[in-house]
């Protein structure tokens, strides 16, 4: 019996009986749903699928929280190349090659020329290049292939302050818990306050409620999260955006070194398996990336892009359970403190 769980994330496109089934055979424990790319109706549809499956599979739905993101692509994925010049507005309005539009108000009141814009958890950053009259004109960077709806964050630069439960989260939350899932875990978690905020939407569920930890604010009132927290997920996509990258390793070991004392359960989650989104075979670095975790006593690791649009998501199941297996048959999980 695995003492490190594993749980995937899994796209509407993909939450079919077979795809689940195929899962749970290869050492899937829990299923995570991206509330940012689905419906209340989604929701409903995607527990029954799971449920139907395996009604012992644990299910987590996060929410957007107070975090940033672009809209939805005019057609599809974008790809955009080194130097390119765009533009970047506030507002709904689709994305498209020359225009990035980013659900905030008044972006061009708080950045300023020399600041990076970075997209998709950094996968892809814009260079602004000047602010006037309104318009944000940037150069691309770092490019990349950009989806629809995804994060933004902007490094050093005080956005205006956003609720901790939106409008689309009560909806949400409020399906998954008709639907009955597990776990909501509540991202960009900045205070108690906001752990509150979303207690109060889950009262009387039974629902357990996790922090992802992936900002600044967030280490910083730490304590108190852990402690208004039934478990917490590192998040290290959006952390490696907020602090410097070099510096997630060890915040990682400090927040599941923090949760053994405290007796929560935790989750670490990003680019676990991140090349097997297109090849079959991992990195050896990957594979001690993995060995890590389990060593340092994460409860559950949570593949995101791998399983939800990589082209090998029962393989990447598959290798993340005999890497945990071989981990702990060693008697080494637990072994860093």
């Amino acid at each position: 019996m695995r003492q490190t769980k594993i749980m995937a994330t899994v796209a509407d496109v993909r939450c079919t009986p077979e795809f689940v089934e195929s899962l749970r055979c290869a050492g899937l424990d829990g299923v995570r749903i991206n509330s940012a790319h689905v419906t209340p109706d989604d929701i409903r549809r995607m527990v029954s699928v799971i449920k139907g499956v395996d009604s012992g599979i644990v299910i987590l739905m996060d929410t957007k929280g107070p975090e940033i993101r672009t809209t939805e692509n005019v057609d599809g994925d974008i790809r955009l190349a080194d130097g390119d010049e765009v533009e970047v507005v506030s507002g709904n309005a689709l994305t498209d090659k020359n225009r990035i539009s980013i659900l905030v108000e008044d972006l061009h009141r708080y950045v300023a020329a020399g600041n990076e814009i970075m997209l998709d958890d950094g996968d892809i950053r814009l260079g602004v290049k000047t602010v006037s009259d309104g318009k944000i004109l940037a150069t691309v960077v770092k490019g990349g292939v950009l989806g629809s709806r995804k994060t933004v964050a902007i490094p050093g630069v005080e956005l205006p302050p956003l609720p901790a439960v939106s409008d689309r989260d009560r909806l949400n939350i409020h399906a998954a818990r008709e639907a009955g899932i597990d776990i909501v875990a509540h991202s960009f978690v900045r205070s108690v306050d906001d752990v509150d905020a979303v207690r109060a939407e889950l009262e009387g569920s039974g629902i357990s409620l996790y922090s992802k930890i992936e900002c600044r604010e967030a280490l910083e009132n730490f304590s108190g999260i852990v402690g208004a927290s039934d478990g917490i997920l590192v998040a290290r996509g959006d952390l490696g955006t907020n602090i410097p990258l070099e510096d997630v390793p060890a915040t990682q070991y400090d927040v599941l070194t923090a949760c053994r004392a405290a007796g929560k359960p935790t989750i670490v989650a990003t680019q676990m398996l991140h090349s097997m989104m297109s090849s079959p075979y991992p990195t050896r670095a990957e594979l001690s990336d993995i060995a890590l975790a389990v060593m340092e006593g994460a409860g559950t690791l949570l593949l995101c892009g791998e399983t939800a649009t990589g082209c090998y998501p029962v393989e990447c199941v598959s290798m993340m359970k005999r890497t945990i297996d071989s981990i702990e048959n060693h008697g080494l999980r637990c072994r860093i403190s």
